[in-house]
């Protein structure tokens, strides 16, 4: 395909850590020369004082840092109690992290439809999967916004099912004056930027 200068286009970056850079550089480069010069690296005192901001920026009792968010779903659902011959139902609509976390669990990933208009879950579709093996629900918010999340607490509550919050792509989305990950059994989260 041919293209003149007129309809040339430029690549977009999805993000640009080198403009954060610019504004919080030197904020960065003190805090981990700080930790770099404790020689603390986990289990340190800005490990505890992280958990205890985001335990308070969440609304939560407790938040508990741990390397991934793919972990942090996968330890999630063990400390749910889920086991093999469980299902957990997920969207397919999201990285494959849900699914290699209920798998890694031993248990069975069930993916439920999405809603055309916002690529959530959509909670009729939920419902119409859930069996008497189904132990779990895993919302994920997307695009920096909420799943239906009370649809799908109202399915989880009628039907004795847990619900692990997936909150990758939306941390500090915010409804009603809660935020996403504190209205479910657990919420995991991931601070990872995107590649590239």
């Amino acid at each position: 395909m041919a293209m003149n200068r007129a309809t040339r286009t430029s690549r977009i970056p999805m993000l640009n850590l080198l403009a954060e850079q610019q504004v919080i550089g030197g904020e960065l480069a003190a805090a981990i020369q700080d930790v770099v010069g404790s020689g603390q690296f986990i289990h340190g005192p800005n490990v505890f004082a992280f958990e205890k901001e985001v335990a308070e920026y969440l609304g939560v009792e407790h938040a508990v840092s741990v390397n991934s968010g793919t972990d942090a779903l996968v330890l999630g659902l063990d400390a749910m109690g889920i086991e093999p011959g469980d299902e957990v139902i997920t969207s397919p609509f999201t990285f494959v992290a849900a699914a290699e976390a209920i798998c890694r669990v031993g248990a069975t990933p069930i993916f439920a439809d999405i809603s055309a208009g916002t690529f959530h879950l959509d909670p009729g579709c939920v419902e119409a999967v859930i069996s008497r093996r189904t132990r779990a629900i895993i919302p994920v918010h997307l695009f920096g916004e909420f799943t239906n999340i009370a649809a799908i607490l109202d399915i989880a509550h009628r039907h004795s099912l847990l619900v692990l919050e997936d909150v990758a792509q939306a941390f500090g989305a915010e409804s009603g004056g809660r935020k996403a990950g504190s209205l479910g059994s657990a919420g995991a989260f991931s601070f990872s930027p995107p590649s590239r």
